[in-house]
This record gives structure tokens, C-alpha cells and sequence, in this order.
């Protein structure tokens, strides 16, 4: 039986309504994915302008202030103070930030000497130290030393980090240490760590702490009064420089002299004056002038 042209009519808009149905269906499956796709790529850039922002600029812009500011307090201070607090002890810090230029040289070199040597030679981390680190824990079988901290890992950790013992502060702490070596240079990480550095128990910064034990600026600090100072910067709250008798303060000491004597930076009689006797290599001679 053929279809009548009446038929064909009727059929027609019914087509349509179906293609027009199914075009309304594809363009808002196509609309829906652009726009849940559009979201998507929305929270996706937004979640990574956050973990870039956080993970790499943050630091980065931390590091660049203190190219011209100086912190209230560090986190460690601010760790610190509240320790102190919990403990139901004093938890006010004592603490005079001074230009590197109004420090004695005396007590820089001795600093220098005892706590980092290779300061100025280095690129922020001792390589020495890390192989040594290494070959040690090999031979005792744990992982016990982690190389020994540069000034510039020092200050690192106590500006920026968190006092837990992980791979991930390490991880940190080594990206704190190469941007303060490229944004600050050398002597403004010098001036900083002597500004921040724990000198006592409620001591930080090497004004203060002069101050304290010796009544004086600073700047006037004599060659033992600044060793005796730097050789308490690893157990500043235990020993002060007024420890005289301590047989750990005397080898501290003794590290200061040897490392100064080396670089030339103390003569035979300053030698003798700090540790008591003559330097090494010298023995015959002073035998001889007694």
C-alpha cells in the first residue's frame, strides 16, 4: 500500500521534533561538558596557583623581605617563648637587633671559627660535612648525623621551620638555605644569624646577650669575652660565657683559637691568651724563650 502525500505531511514535523529533540539533547550534553569542564580547569588552576603560591613564591617572597626587614621575633623565638610559658617560666625574651657594622669583629671571627669556618666559601650547605655525615652512618649503621648545619642552615630553621626531625623540614630547610644565599648574600645572613641566634636562656642576638654579661655594647667586646660568647652559641641554654671552668667551654674555645690562628686572624699571643698555650708548632720555642 503507498503512502499518501496527507501521510507524508504528517510524518514530517514528526522527524523534525525528533532531530530537533535529539540536537536540544547533544547541544546541552556538549553545554553541560564544557561547563563542568570549564569548572574543572577552574579549581584545577586555582589549586595550583595555591601549591605554587605556597610551595614556591611564599618562600621565595619570605626570603626577599628580609632583604630590608628585620622579624619581630623568629619561629623558633615565637616556639620558644611558649615552651617557656607552658612551663610556667619566664617567657620574655631579651633581644637588641644592631647592624652587622656595630658588631665587634672579635666576636664575628670567633663565630665564624666555631660554628661555620667556611662561611664565606661555601654555597650555603658544607659538602665536606655531608660526606662525612654519610661515610660516619655507614660505618654505625644508623642514621645518626646529618652533616653539620652552616650558619645559613642555622638561621634557616630557626626564621622559617617547624622543629621536627624529617626529610621533609630537611627538604625545606635546604630550599630556605639556596634562597637566602641568592637574595640576601653572605653578610646580611651573617648579620641576621648574629641578630637571631640564641646567646642565653631568654637570650637571642649578640647585643643583648653583651649586654647582659659583660655590661657593655657589643662593639667593645674584648677577643676572650667574644670567644668565650661564641663558644656557648651550641648549648645557650645550659652554659654562659661566665662558665670559665667548663672543660666544654675550653674545647670550644680551643676550636676558636686553632681556626682564627689558621686564618690568620689571631697571632701567637692572642693564641696563647685564649687556650693558655702556645700554638701548635710552637712548643720548642716557647721551651726555648722560658
Amino acid at each position: 500500500m503507498t503512502t499518501t502525500p496527507t501521510s507524508e505531511k504528517r510524518k514530517r514535523p514528526i522527524i523534525l521534533t525528533i532531530l530537533l529533540t535529539v540536537w536540544i539533547i547533544i547541544k546541552t550534553v556538549f553545554i553541560t561538558y564544557a561547563v563542568l569542564f570549564t569548572l574543572a580547569a577552574t579549581f584545577l588552576l586555582i589549586k595550583g596557583y595555591r601549591y605554587f603560591n605556597d610551595t614556591l613564591m611564599k618562600p621565595i617572597n619570605e626570603v626577599k623581605a628580609l632583604k630590608t626587614e628585620n622579624p619581630s621575633e623568629s619561629a623558633y623565638m615565637s616556639r620558644y617563648r611558649q615552651e617557656l610559658s607552658d612551663k610556667g617560666e619566664n617567657g620574655s625574651l631579651a633581644r637588641k637587633f644592631v647592624p652587622l657594622d656595630s658588631i665587634s669583629k672579635n666576636l664575628i671571627y670567633a663565630v665564624l671559627a666555631v660554628e661555620d669556618d667556611g662561611f664565606y666559601t661555601h654555597p650555603g650547605f658544607s659538602l665536606d660535612a655531608i660526606v662525612e655525615a654519610i661515610e660516619y652512618n655507614k660505618t654505625a649503621g644508623a642514621n645518626k648525623q646529618h652533616g653539620a648545619s652552616t650558619i645559613t642552615q642555622q638561621l634557616a630553621k630557626n626564621l622559617f621551620l617547624s622543629s621536627e626531625k624529617s626529610f621533609e623540614r630537611k627538604v625545606k630547610e635546604l630550599g630556605y638555605t639556596l634562597l637566602m644565599e641568592k637574595y640576601l648574600g653572605k653578610n646580611r645572613i651573617l648579620e641576621l644569624y648574629m641578630n637571631y641566634a640564641q646567646w642565653g636562656k631568654n637570650v637571642f642576638g649578640c647585643e643583648a646577650a653583651a649586654n647582659l654579661y659583660y655590661k657593655k655594647a657589643g662593639m667593645n667586646l674584648s677577643m676572650m669575652e667574644a670567644a668565650r660568647m661564641a663558644a656557648c652559641l651550641s648549648m645557650p641554654s645550659k652554659i654562659t660565657p661566665h662558665h670559665t671552668k667548663s672543660v666544654y667551654m675550653g674545647k670550644r674555645i680551643t676550636i676558636i683559637a686553632n681556626n682564627m690562628y689558621l686564618r690568620k686572624r689571631l697571632d701567637d699571643a692572642g693564641y696563647l691568651a685564649l687556650t693558655g698555650v702556645y700554638p701548635p708548632g710552637r712548643d720548642g720555642e716557647a721551651e726555648g724563650e722560658e
